[in-house]
């Protein structure tokens, strides 16, 4: 495979044959080691635009709280869960886009 990227550093492979070379345009040709940089850069990039999500995540209150509350009808304990997870989503806001 010849391996290329595009103007948005998007990798595309196409066969060592020619039989799609129409289809590169103005693409630009990249060893394995650049496509392999470029993949590791967007692995990482997607990776850390996730970090708002691990740290809610870890952040939650514990779910059993909210099921004591729940089974027990404790209406106070339910808000107050709520509140907790309102404050975790405020301190670790959702990127535009997601």
């Amino acid at each position: 495979m010849k391996h290329f990227v595009d103007e948005n550093n998007i990798v595309h492979a196409y066969p060592k044959d020619g039989s799609q070379n129409h289809l590169i345009g103005n693409k630009k040709e990249i060893t394995i080691e650049e496509r392999e940089a470029l993949i590791l850069q967007k692995q990482q990039s997607d990776f850390d635009a996730q970090d708002w999500y691990r740290k809610r995540i870890y952040s939650y209150p514990d779910i059993g709280d909210f099921i004591d509350a729940y089974i027990t009808d404790n209406k106070e304990a339910m808000e107050e869960y709520r509140q907790k997870c309102l404050a975790i989503k405020a301190k670790y806001p959702k990127p535009e886009g997601f």
